[in-house]
């Protein structure tokens, strides 16, 4: 079985990869080992309610994308503009902050020494040295160290399991690009002297600054992947769930997987295209090295476990989403889904997705379902989101290799391993866990649309640093 190009995984950028080469008439085999295609950006069904991995709002700086997307998906995809807040103080914040709200809310000398030391940072910073190694260094730079206490620190160190100190600085870079900072921090200077009476209710249906315009399908996120799978389709291109590969050579381009009990072969004329993790896809190859595997064994992907409760009641929040940076709240984020779509639960219901990110083998990880449940009921008691008694049902989503971690030498270790899979010429890396980006879904979205570029008109195709330097956030 021949195909132009072999896709390993049918997450949104191994389908935009596909959906771009198929447009030109090219062969595509797609194997997924999962029941449903879409990667991270899936939408389930049970019991009457769609809910996804969290949050998934659609955006992009890149007009050209966005429009694409919006005309592949249809008129189901709307629009919205972002709103969220952030748990601090026993209260909640509007989020991204401005500076008045977060201050009013803190204790009184606390208040005033976080104001003053924000603003000697920003009178003192064109007179420093910029070395930013780490996260912790970016931060500071930028907006002090007192501010760094207590909107930094906090909710990275929870997230990330480690100290932001031994984060690259590059995942700053990477989150904030296309943020004008002098310009945000001249506004929020500007605004650091008016007094700030907005409200910290959940009730509140105030909008934070900067919230931007986002899209969402009606049904879900599983919106942009399925209106890729009926693009492809009309193209002729073979998506496969539920297939299982057990070899990959690369010298030969050939792919050995199972599928419906059965063993098959398949090879590619042009490329093989992984989306996979990188682990995963080095057990696979025929070919090893020992330095790669050296740097693979030291890169990390972090795991995360999703926890769903289901109420009896219409709505929790006005809020797209929410944040809990405090340790004594055992999840991250809140995301009601019903606050993006009203067909996202049956009416007089809601959910609401919880996420605790951790390492497979951990503490966290080990803790039985019910645990997580049960202390999810407590921790969202004590932030005033909804009580014991409005939970009916729950469930408990469990997903590895959802995130890519930079310590302070992953791009070392990261051009090693991508350098030895792409070096035959025959085999490229792409996505989240494929390329090892922190990509949002419209990210890795442009990355398939670029593979695909860089591959049909014959050009240099490793993404490597196109990721790092213009994928627009």
């Amino acid at each position: 079985m021949k195909y132009d190009y072999i896709v390993l995984g049918a997450g949104v950028a191994g389908l935009a990869f596909a959906y771009k080469v198929a447009k030109e008439g090219k062969s595509v085999l797609i194997l997924e080992k999962e029941k449903t295609i879409g990667g991270l950006s899936r939408t389930f069904e049970y019991n009457g309610f769609r809910f996804d991995f969290c949050a998934h709002r659609f955006h992009s700086a890149n007009k050209e994308l966005m429009e694409e997307i919006k005309q592949l998906v249809g008129p189901s995809f709307k629009k919205h503009v972002k709103k969220s807040r952030i748990y601090m103080f026993g209260r909640y914040l509007k989020y991204p902050f401005e500076l008045p709200n977060l201050l009013r809310a803190m204790p009184v000398l606390e208040a005033a020494h976080a104001g003053t030391s924000f603003l000697w940072n920003s009178a003192t910073r064109k007179f420093r040295k910029k070395q930013l190694p780490s996260y912790k260094d970016w931060f500071q730079y930028y907006f002090g160290h007192k501010l760094y206490t207590i909107m930094c620190y906090p909710y990275t160190s929870k997230i990330w399991g480690t100290d932001p100190g031994e984060i690259s600085a590059d995942w700053a870079d990477q989150r904030f690009q296309g943020v004008n900072l002098k310009q945000l921090i001249k506004k929020t200077i500007k605004k650091a002297v008016k007094f700030d009476f907005s409200s910290y209710s959940l009730e509140d249906d105030s909008l934070a600054p900067d919230g931007g315009d986002f899209y969402y399908g009606e049904m879900g996120a599983q919106e942009i992947p399925d209106a890729f799978q009926r693009a492809l389709k009309k193209r002729n291109a073979t998506i496969l769930t539920q297939a299982g590969v057990t070899r990959i050579s690369e010298k030969e381009r050939v792919v050995d997987y199972e599928h419906d009990g059965k063993k098959y072969t398949a090879q590619a004329t042009s490329s093989i295209i992984t989306t996979i993790p990188l682990h995963m896809y080095y057990a696979l190859v025929d070919t090893k090295d020992d330095t790669v595997k050296k740097a693979l064994d030291s890169l990390k992907y972090m795991d995360i476990i999703f926890i769903y409760p289901f109420l009896n009641k219409e709505q929790i929040s006005n809020d797209h989403w929410l944040y809990f940076p405090d340790k004594d709240i055992i999840f991250n984020r809140a995301v009601e889904f019903k606050t993006w779509n009203k067909k996202m639960a049956p009416k007089g219901k809601t959910a609401t997705c919880l996420d605790i990110t951790c390492f497979e083998g951990d503490s966290v990880w080990q803790k039985t379902d019910e645990q997580l449940v049960q202390e999810c009921i407590a921790s969202a008691e004590k932030a005033q989101l909804f009580k014991k008694e409005d939970v009916f049902d729950s469930k408990v989503i469990r997903v590895k290799g959802a995130y890519p971690f930079y310590d302070l030498h992953y791009e070392e270790k990261l051009r090693k391993i991508v350098g030895f899979i792409e070096c035959s010429g025959n085999v490229f890396c792409l996505g989240r866990t494929g390329i090892f980006r922190y990509n949002n879904s419209d990210n890795s979205i442009e990355m398939g649309f670029e593979l695909a570029k860089r591959l049909l008109d014959n050009k240099d195709t490793s993404l490597l640093d196109y990721t790092i330097q213009n994928v627009s956030y």
